[in-house]
Protein backbone atom coordinates (compact mmCIF):
# COMPACT_ATOMS: atom_id res chain seq x y z
CA UNK A 1 0.00 0.00 0.00
CA UNK A 2 1.34 3.52 -1.21
CA UNK A 3 0.33 6.49 0.70
CA UNK A 4 0.29 9.78 -0.34
CA UNK A 5 1.38 13.03 0.32
CA UNK A 6 -1.28 13.89 2.47
CA UNK A 7 -1.23 10.79 4.15
CA UNK A 8 2.63 11.00 5.04
CA UNK A 9 1.99 15.07 5.75
CA UNK A 10 -0.78 13.77 8.11
CA UNK A 11 1.48 10.88 10.45
CA UNK A 12 4.21 13.49 10.55
CA UNK A 13 2.12 16.56 12.11
CA UNK A 14 0.52 13.78 14.34
CA UNK A 15 4.01 12.72 15.56
CA UNK A 16 5.39 16.09 15.90
CA UNK A 17 2.04 17.11 17.95
CA UNK A 18 2.39 14.06 19.90
CA UNK A 19 6.19 15.48 20.95
CA UNK A 20 5.19 18.50 22.51
CA UNK A 21 2.61 17.06 25.02
CA UNK A 22 4.42 16.39 27.99
CA UNK A 23 4.66 12.60 29.01
CA UNK A 24 3.46 11.65 32.57
CA UNK A 25 5.96 11.46 35.09
CA UNK A 26 6.77 7.78 36.19
CA UNK A 27 8.93 7.70 39.39
CA UNK A 28 12.18 7.08 39.51
CA UNK A 29 12.77 4.04 41.25
CA UNK A 30 14.74 4.40 44.64
CA UNK A 31 18.63 4.23 44.00
CA UNK A 32 19.32 3.45 48.25
CA UNK A 33 23.25 3.28 46.84
CA UNK A 34 22.94 7.23 45.27
CA UNK A 35 20.44 8.07 48.41
CA UNK A 36 23.29 7.53 50.65
CA UNK A 37 25.87 9.00 48.45
CA UNK A 38 23.52 12.14 48.79
CA UNK A 39 23.33 12.12 52.79
CA UNK A 40 27.48 11.73 52.67
CA UNK A 41 27.12 14.81 49.94
CA UNK A 42 25.10 17.25 52.28
CA UNK A 43 26.92 16.04 55.33
CA UNK A 44 30.80 17.09 53.15
CA UNK A 45 28.10 20.69 52.04
CA UNK A 46 27.18 21.09 55.96
CA UNK A 47 31.21 21.09 56.88
CA UNK A 48 31.95 23.53 54.64
CA UNK A 49 28.87 25.54 54.93
CA UNK A 50 30.01 25.51 58.68
CA UNK A 51 33.81 26.49 57.66
CA UNK A 52 32.71 29.32 55.61
CA UNK A 53 29.67 30.91 57.14
CA UNK A 54 30.60 31.65 60.51
CA UNK A 55 30.79 28.19 62.28
CA UNK A 56 27.11 27.33 62.09
CA UNK A 57 25.26 24.47 60.21
CA UNK A 58 22.70 25.72 57.21
CA UNK A 59 19.14 26.24 57.92
CA UNK A 60 17.34 24.78 55.65
CA UNK A 61 18.57 21.99 52.80
CA UNK A 62 18.00 24.66 50.06
CA UNK A 63 20.57 26.99 52.02
CA UNK A 64 23.02 24.57 50.52
CA UNK A 65 21.93 24.73 46.52
CA UNK A 66 23.07 26.56 43.47
CA UNK A 67 22.94 30.22 43.47
CA UNK A 68 20.44 32.18 41.33
CA UNK A 69 22.02 32.74 38.26
CA UNK A 70 25.18 35.28 38.10
CA UNK A 71 24.79 35.53 42.12
CA UNK A 72 28.01 34.95 43.74
CA UNK A 73 27.34 31.93 46.50
CA UNK A 74 25.57 33.32 49.79
CA UNK A 75 24.91 31.47 53.10
CA UNK A 76 21.56 31.49 51.27
CA UNK A 77 22.55 29.60 48.60
CA UNK A 78 26.03 28.21 49.16
CA UNK A 79 26.47 26.63 45.81
CA UNK A 80 27.41 23.12 47.76
CA UNK A 81 24.66 20.99 46.20
CA UNK A 82 22.48 20.59 43.05
CA UNK A 83 19.30 21.84 43.05
CA UNK A 84 17.48 18.86 42.82
CA UNK A 85 19.07 17.54 45.94
CA UNK A 86 19.02 20.98 47.74
CA UNK A 87 15.13 21.01 46.50
CA UNK A 88 14.78 17.47 49.17
CA UNK A 89 14.38 14.86 46.37
CA UNK A 90 16.57 12.70 43.92
CA UNK A 91 17.14 9.04 43.36
CA UNK A 92 13.59 7.98 43.84
CA UNK A 93 13.90 9.52 47.66
CA UNK A 94 12.15 12.88 49.11
CA UNK A 95 15.05 14.03 51.80
CA UNK A 96 13.57 16.15 54.58
CA UNK A 97 16.23 18.13 56.61
CA UNK A 98 15.60 19.71 59.88
CA UNK A 99 17.58 22.04 61.72
CA UNK A 100 18.35 22.28 65.04
CA UNK A 101 17.28 25.01 67.27
CA UNK A 102 20.01 28.04 67.43
CA UNK A 103 22.37 28.59 70.24
CA UNK A 104 22.23 32.03 72.17
CA UNK A 105 24.85 32.84 69.74
CA UNK A 106 21.94 32.62 66.87
CA UNK A 107 24.35 29.38 65.91
CA UNK A 108 22.96 26.21 64.82
CA UNK A 109 25.16 23.25 65.88
CA UNK A 110 23.00 20.26 65.13
CA UNK A 111 20.58 19.05 61.76
CA UNK A 112 19.19 15.68 60.98
CA UNK A 113 18.42 14.29 57.67
CA UNK A 114 15.24 11.51 56.56
CA UNK A 115 15.49 10.33 53.31
CA UNK A 116 12.86 7.87 52.72
CA UNK A 117 11.27 6.20 49.02
CA UNK A 118 8.80 8.73 47.55
CA UNK A 119 6.68 4.96 47.25
CA UNK A 120 7.99 2.44 50.18
CA UNK A 121 7.75 -0.82 49.77
CA UNK A 122 8.62 -3.75 51.40
CA UNK A 123 12.57 -4.30 51.94
CA UNK A 124 13.52 -0.55 50.37
CA UNK A 125 15.90 1.57 52.82
CA UNK A 126 14.98 4.58 54.50
CA UNK A 127 18.43 6.98 55.61
CA UNK A 128 19.49 8.87 58.59
CA UNK A 129 22.23 11.13 59.24
CA UNK A 130 22.98 14.10 61.60
CA UNK A 131 25.78 16.23 62.50
CA UNK A 132 27.92 13.12 63.64
CA UNK A 133 28.10 12.10 60.31
CA UNK A 134 27.34 8.86 60.64
CA UNK A 135 24.47 7.40 58.44
CA UNK A 136 22.12 4.94 59.53
CA UNK A 137 18.74 2.71 58.25
CA UNK A 138 16.11 0.70 58.29
CA UNK A 139 13.94 -1.36 56.09
CA UNK A 140 10.89 -1.30 58.26
CA UNK A 141 8.25 1.05 56.94
CA UNK A 142 8.78 4.51 59.40
CA UNK A 143 11.21 6.90 60.03
CA UNK A 144 15.05 5.67 60.66
CA UNK A 145 16.67 6.85 63.30
CA UNK A 146 20.19 7.61 65.55
CA UNK A 147 19.16 4.32 66.76
CA UNK A 148 19.38 2.18 63.31
CA UNK A 149 22.08 0.22 62.31
CA UNK A 150 24.96 2.06 60.58
CA UNK A 151 25.53 1.70 57.13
Amino acid sequence: MKLSRIAWALILAAAVAGSAFPRPQVPEKPDSQRAIGCMRSINTAEVYYDKTYGKSFSPALAALGVPAEGSAPSAAAANLLVNELAGGRIAGYVFVYKSGAPDKDARITTYTVVARPVKWQKGFLSIFTDETGKIRGTRENREPTAQDELL
